[in-house]
């Protein structure tokens, strides 16, 4: 007899008479249905969603009230429902239908053709979000706009899970109602599951032991008000197979089919991971497992939610896993899992899919760091690809610097590798391009002035390259403006030295120092690297992310506010001595946090938008508030061991209540939807946003530090957390809580192995190597992710009594080329003997990342270097604060009462340089060596 419980399936139309326990949802989708045109209903995964809509809601209709069309995204949404509308249709339509224009015609033939009002039912609506692009999201809102805003019969019901719903904010920029019909589908309450458990047994004659359904609802969740409904379908399932492996007693035979017993459920062991055991079961059984989960792994996307393949496409997934199987061997896995319910059979368009979101959070479970790395690579190219299709846009130089590490990794369709090929092609067309215009004479030049170069460099092991590349260059000696012109020519050549790079900005400030008319002259051309002078010395200054503003404060405690495009200053005085400054770029305004345990908000004209209190403590406060992203709340800060969260106005309107201890670091994941608090107490909570009640509540707490945490970071996407702690460990979570990178936190804590090779680490106990083994208050990820920044700390007391706390910054990368692999220490430093010696302490220390370079200050502050990625020193500077502009060629730094800012990277100075060359071509001025 067949199962009357659905495993992994969603209930349909056809399962009206075993599906129970919905009764109140049902008939409140049914009347907001009609309330508007848009219906968004949402909720957590496992909620039952889809089946309301195809059982519940839809036998709330007659056959002559709707006709509705399933839609999946697909390989697009616009395709995916044009081919809803044209199968639909009986009048043909157009082949093709991608317009609001054109869908409009095709809805109104629909119609005409049934007479029944067009449901447009979008279920899983989160892969839009999931797989699709901006383009795609764009067309899509405009033809649901136009459908909406017109006299059609139709109607749209979105299905989505909820932790994608920030996605949708978009959408309502361009219809202004799409939230205001909504409906949050909850967990199914114990008494409602009661229903779900007895009223199928009822229609399919199964006897049920007194006390069963009860029992069995404990056993799933212990002590809970609801019940997790994808759990409660798959363990019903089992039971009834169970059961049918064990008949009734013979008294009992001719009356029920099935007999569910109390000792039957206590047979059935732990629930809390029976499809992860049933995953683990059914892939042993396979003959090669290794191949199967592989096959599994391509219907799972990089968000760790299902996505459809066909056959051919599966098969390319998993061979970008690695695993090289024939058609013929794909086709029998996949049939295999189909009929063991874990794969859907092929829908209409030929393609599979996993049967529920609940199997592919197991599956992803068993992805490899590096497999998510290169399945999210392989999306990034696909993404590219769509827009080369939609828009004719070809790969970058920066895109294919980025694909440059995978190559060898990566296993792409024939489309992508043509793609990307291409796009190479074009790029060095380009180039080729260029390089045509410039004249036989400045190539013979360069030519032997790159011999000349190579032959000193090849033949150079010891001594200043930079003074060895100047010696040589006479033409830079004689005429420094040309000589740039030659280096910068040389730079086309080979962008790959660092000597080079050093040299090039050497002469470009030997030129801007050497002459007053010619520094006067680039001045003119540029303004923007021409110093500033603000009113007093400059304690602290950072760069917005889109460089369009410097902020910080001076030594008179005036805040001020530098506009880089129009060269603006404006300051305004807090009350008291400041102690950091948050900035919030989206919203132009910024906290000032003051030594009296007051903080306050301004915008950036200087007003004051309200106040509210902190608990500073004595090592680290530059955690202490942070800025929503827009649409969210305004403020997050901590104050004793709570976390209070104000509104725009400077009102109170939730707050945080968990640690024992006084919050030290408090952020907010980029979507606003999760926020991270570290204690004194040795804990880290997540909080999650609740729509429901609209306040935060705890979604996990993160266990393992052994000391006061000073700081909690989510990385750009707000999948993980990394956290510093005084003891001497820094860690990196996921959101389930999970550390992802134990090696790093053995290495740093005081071991003497090494976390990735597990050899003697000679290193541990060695005091010019204590800074790296020491107490942490941050860390942060660079902007690429490719290192963490971390800061570390001690405290010493003076004769007096007094304690002080020492700073220094520690750089840790990953040396295989992707985050979050194991990380090891990066000295900035050059040979000693063939040995790795330490610099000077770093009190500062910044990353570009699409130029590569860092920049750092020691810590007495009057010194900062620019550094390249493989340890070069290129530039040396007088100053602080280093910083660098959202492209990472300017490099910005202050001192005294000045903000500098020089161009760094050799493009950008040609193209200040070349407008000099032209003037100094009628107007030569005498430039003078220093």
């Amino acid at each position: 007899m067949k199962s009357p419980f659905k495993f992994l399936d969603s209930y349909t139309r056809e399962d009206r008479a075993i599906f129970f326990g919905r009764d109140r949802e049902i008939e409140e989708l049914y009347h907001r249905v009609f309330e508007s045109r848009i219906l968004l209903v949402y909720g957590i995964s496992g909620t039952g969603k889809s089946s309301l809509i195809n059982c519940g809601l839809a036998n709330k209709f007659s056959e002559t009230d709707w006709l509705p069309l399933n839609i999946r995204r697909g390989t697009g949404i616009i395709q995916s429902m044009g081919s809803a509308v044209s199968h639909a249709a009986i009048t043909p339509v157009e082949e093709t239908i991608s317009t609001p224009a054109g869908f409009i015609k095709a809805v109104r033939s629909v119609y005409l053709d049934h007479y029944k009002p067009l449901f447009f039912i979008f279920d899983q609506f989160e892969e839009l979000f999931i797989f699709g692009t901006r383009e795609e999201r764009r067309e899509f809102i405009s033809i649901v706009k136009a459908l909406t805003g017109s006299d059609l019969q139709c109607r749209f019901i979105f299905v989505m899970r909820e932790e994608y719903m920030a996605g949708v904010t978009e959408f309502e920029k361009v219809i202004p109602t799409f939230f205001s019909n909504r409906l949050r589908i909850e967990k199914m309450s114990h008494l409602n599951a009661l229903e779900a458990i007895e009223g199928p047994c009822n229609a399919f004659n199964i006897s049920v032991e007194e006390g069963f359904a009860e029992a069995l609802l404990e056993k799933l969740s212990p002590g809970e008000a609801d019940v997790e409904l994808t759990w409660l379908q798959v363990f019903l399932d089992k039971i009834f197979h169970m059961a049918a492996e064990n008949p009734p007693p013979a008294g009992e035979r001719e009356a029920a089919t099935h007999y569910f017993t109390l000792s039957l459920l206590e047979k059935t062991g732990n629930v809390s991971d029976i499809l992860g055991s049933f995953l683990d079961e059914q892939i042993a059984l396979m003959p090669d497992p290794g191949s199967a989960l592989s096959v599994l792994k391509s219907f799972v996307s990089v968000k760790g939610t299902k996505q459809p393949m066909n056959l051919e496409e599966a098969r390319e997934y998993a061979l970008t896993l690695g695993k090289d199987l024939s058609d013929a061997e794909m086709n029998d896995l996949i049939l295999a899992f189909v009929n063991l319910r874990i794969l859907c059979d092929k829908d209409q368009d030929g393609r599979y899919e996993l049967r529920h979101d609940a199997l592919a959070a197991k599956i992803y479970e068993k992805f490899t760091v590096a497999e998510k790395e290169l399945l999210e690579v392989r999306k990034y190219i696909e993404n590219a690809y769509y827009a080369y299709e939609n828009r004719g846009l070809w790969l970058s130089k920066d895109d294919l610097d980025y694909l440059a590490d995978y190559e060898n990794r990566l296993f792409l369709p024939r489309q992508l590798t043509d793609f990307i090929t291409l796009s190479k092609e074009k790029l060095n067309a380009r180039s080729k391009a260029l390089k045509r215009i410039t004249t036989t004479s400045i190539l013979v030049f360069l030519l032997i002035l790159a011999v000349a170069l190579r032959f000193y460099i090849s033949t150079m092991e010891e001594g200043n390259i930079n003074n060895i590349f100047r010696s040589t260059l006479m033409l830079s000696v004689t005429d420094p403006l040309e000589g740039l012109i030659a280096e910068l020519d040389l730079w086309r050549l080979d962008s790959t030295s660092s000597q080079l790079h050093s040299l090039i900005l050497n002469d470009f400030q030997r030129i801007l120092s050497s002459d007053a008319d010619s520094s006067e002259a680039l001045f003119q051309i540029s303004e923007t690297f021409k110093p500033v002078n603000l009113k007093a010395d400059i304690v602290k200054a950072g760069i917005t992310s889109d460089g369009k503003y410097i902020t910080g404060w001076l030594e008179d405690q005036s805040v001020f506010i530098f506009t880089t495009g129009s060269r603006e200053i404006k300051y305004f005085r807090p009350d008291d001595r400041i102690s950091s400054i948050e900035v919030a770029e989206e919203c132009l305004c910024l906290a000032v946090i003051c030594e009296n345990n007051r903080a306050s908000v301004y915008d950036f004209d200087g007003n004051r938008l309200y106040d509210f209190t902190v608990s500073l403590n004595d090592v680290t406060n530059k955690n202490l508030v942070r800025f929503f992203p827009r649409g969210c709340a305004h403020t997050a800060a901590a104050k004793d061991n709570i976390a209070q969260i104000y509104d725009s106005t400077g009102n109170i309107i939730d707050e945080l209540r968990a640690h024992s201890g006084r919050v030290n670091s408090v952020d907010i994941s980029p979507d606003g939807k999760f926020m991270v608090t570290a204690s004194d107490d040795r804990l880290v909570y997540i909080w999650r946003y609740n729509d429901n009640t609209g306040k935060f509540l705890v979604y996990d707490t993160l266990r393992g530090h052994t000391d006061r945490i000073w700081s909690c970071r989510f990385n750009k996407t707000g999948k993980y957390i990394i956290t510093a702690s005084a003891d001497s460990t820094i860690r990196i979570w996921d959101l389930k809580g999970i550390h992802i990178n134990p090696q790093l936190n053995f290495m740093l804590h005081n071991t003497r192995w090494r976390f990735n090779t597990g050899e003697y680490d000679e290193d541990a106990f060695n005091p010019r190597y204590a800074d790296y083994y020491g107490k942490f208050c941050d860390a942060s990820f660079s902007r690429l992710e490719l290192e963490i920044i971390a800061t570390g700390y001690h405290t010493s007391i003076d004769s007096a009594g007094n304690t002080s706390v020492d700073y220094h910054k520690v750089l840790f990368y990953d040396g295989t080329g992707g985050f979050p692999y194991g990380y090891r220490r990066s000295f900035f430093v050059g040979p000693e003997n063939d040995k790795m010696i330490l610099p000077m302490k770093f009190s500062e220390l910044v990353i570009s990342a699409p130029s590569k370079l860092a920049a750092a200050t020691e810590t007495t502050g009057t010194q900062s270097y620019l550094i390249t990625g493989t340890n070069y020193i290129i530039m040396t500077v007088t100053g602080k604060n280093p910083m660098f502009a959202t492209d990472g060629k300017d490099f910005c730094w202050t001192s005294g009462e000045k903000i500098f800012s020089l161009p760094v990277h050799p493009e950008k100075i040609r193209k200040i340089i070349e407008p000099l060359r032209k003037l100094s071509a009628t107007d030569k001025p005498v430039l003078v060596e220093i």
